[in-house]
């Protein structure tokens, strides 16, 4: 590895990291997406890839940052390291394209692609330019005025003076800290020792003003915390708790093609008894309007349904399709067990963070480094291992919110908005999970420069987080005092506790038998 810092292979890995989520993304989108929406709505696909591309890679910018500053001899000073990548203009970049994009680009598509379908595309453009334009405008006037009366950094600082003294001089060797300054009240005593942060010198403020960049960022954490704590706190739990618990409800054996005809016919039926019932409720609707039974009716009918994909799903999965039936099966049994593999390391993985943010975020100091001396050790063993693995902890908390945003979804009050259903998901809810996965990631990256300010001390994003933020006048004190990491730490147990003993409670319930149907 170059000791002046300058390492291509970095810029090779960040290309390929970029391939690789795009592809996941579009895998992601496949088998997310509604069927009336295949082959279609081409420009809201191109905008939910390059979203979900964006928040992930962001992410991953955390690791590529401690990397490039590793390149680095420790001989060397940072300003004189010839760096393979720009850090800090890639953080900013990055982040003004996320907020572009939540704030302009997801917006304007999600308009566009609800607009009434007789509508001109000309039409569907002027109208949804006009609510973006608005919306924009608005925002901008508010971050304006708040940065313009409220974008201080300050600074506590500790003015230090030193006095002169000859060497060999009398004033030298009587100096136990530091020269004390010459200065004398009017009796000829000495004040004190304002050289000596340790005599009691007072803490002064330096105020100075932060770029607009820094406010927004730190606007858009305040928000971002708050999806973080709500989706993130449920799907570190539920990560683990679903892939086991997928394993446990597997297929035990195939079945016959007569019975999965006859088992078809059954769901067929009861789909068809659902959807009469559906129909007499909204007619019930259109006479009463709204009421309670309408209501609840409406709410069983919705759980039947979902229940009803799922006994299709699953016998799928019980009469494996194509010429190799038997390739097929072997394949499924093997998915499961990988389920059951992956369940059971993304629950140590999970263990991991709660213990590394009781032991070494929530004292002060900390207890131990933990997982700072974790990757320490990984590097010291080989090259970039310790990196790699502090990728991976970081890359799982932003699948923790989008497997949260999956579980829970949008919700106000007691309905979910724009519900994300594999196979069943809309573009319109593509577009605005989307944005709340972008706006999540701003709290994850803060949470891992935080939580591994150890290990990737001295990164682009510990100055941006670490210093400027934390300082920041009239939002500085939530992040220092760390509020939104205590109540991200009890939502996370609450979530565990409460899944758990669902999980416990369905599996005393008689399970459900495809085959009696």
């Amino acid at each position: 590895m170059p000791s002046d810092g300058y390492n291509w292979f970095l810029i090779l890995v960040a290309i390929i990291a970029s391939v690789v989520l795009v592809l996941i993304n579009v895998y992601i989108l496949v088998h997310f997406q509604h069927p009336e929406d295949r082959n279609q709505a081409w420009f809201p696909k191109l905008v939910v890839i390059l979203g979900l591309t964006l928040s992930e890679m962001s992410i991953l910018l955390l690791p590529l940052d401690v990397a490039n500053r590793s390149a680095c001899a420790e001989s060397i000073v940072l300003s004189a390291c010839n760096f393979a990548l720009p850090m800090e203009t890639l953080w900013y970049a990055c982040y003004m394209a996320m907020f572009v994009m939540m704030v302009a680009v997801v917006p304007f598509t999600l308009f566009y692609y609800e607009q009434d379908h007789d509508m001109s595309a000309w039409g569907k453009t002027v109208s949804s330019g006009w609510w973006i334009g608005g919306t924009v405008a608005v925002l901008a006037l508010i971050l304006g005025l708040c940065y313009g009366f409220l974008g201080y950094v300050d600074f506590p600082v500790t003015t230090l003076t030193s006095g002169i003294a000859p060497l060999g001089g009398a004033a030298l060797d009587a100096a136990h800290k530091c020269v004390a300054p010459e200065t004398f009240a009017a009796n000829g005593v000495n004040n004190g020792y304002a050289c000596d942060a340790d005599g009691g010198v007072p803490v002064e403020t330096w105020s100075v003003r932060t770029t607009f960049p820094v406010y927004v960022i730190a606007v858009g954490s305040i928000l971002s915390w708050v999806l973080f704590i709500c989706f993130g706190g449920v799907g570190v739990s539920a990560i683990p708790i679903d892939l086991v618990k997928s394993f446990l409800g597997r297929p035990r054996k195939v079945i016959a093609r007569s019975e999965y005809i006859r088992i078809a016919g059954k769901i067929a039926e009861q789909t068809k008894a659902v959807m009469a019932d559906a129909r007499e409720v909204q007619r019930e609707e259109r006479g009463t309007g709204k009421t309670r039974k309408t209501r609840r009716a409406l709410a069983e009918i919705n759980k039947r349904l979902v229940q009803l994909e799922e006994d299709e799903l699953i016998l799928r999965k019980m009469y494996p399709q194509g010429e190799d039936r038997d390739a097929s099966w072997t394949v499924t049994v093997m998915g499961y067990y990988a389920s059951l593999g992956g369940g059971v390391v993304c629950g140590i993985v999970s263990i991991l963070w709660m213990l590394h943010i009781g032991l070494y975020m929530f004292p002060d100091p900390p207890l131990t480094p933990f997982l700072n001396r974790f990757f320490v050790d990984l590097d010291a063993a080989f090259g970039l291992l310790g990196t790699g693995s502090f990728a991976l902890f970081c890359f799982y908390l932003i699948m923790c919110v989008i497997k949260g945003n999956v579980k829970v979804g949008f919700r106000l009050l007691l309905w979910t908005v724009y519900p994300m259903r594999l196979g069943n998901t809309l573009m319109s809810a593509f577009l605005f999970n989307v944005n709340l996965i972008m706006l999540s990631s701003i709290a994850v990256i803060q949470f891992c420069a935080k939580a591994f300010d150890g290990y990737a001390a001295e990164t682009s994003v510990s100055d941006i987080f670490g210093q400027e933020i934390e300082n920041l006048r009239g939002l500085g004190a939530v992040f220092r005092e760390n509020v939104f990491l205590y109540i991200f730490f009890g939502v996370a147990c609450l979530s565990a506790i409460v899944l758990g003993s669902d999980e416990v409670k369905a599996s005393r319930q008689p399970r459900r038998n495809l085959e009696s149907l």
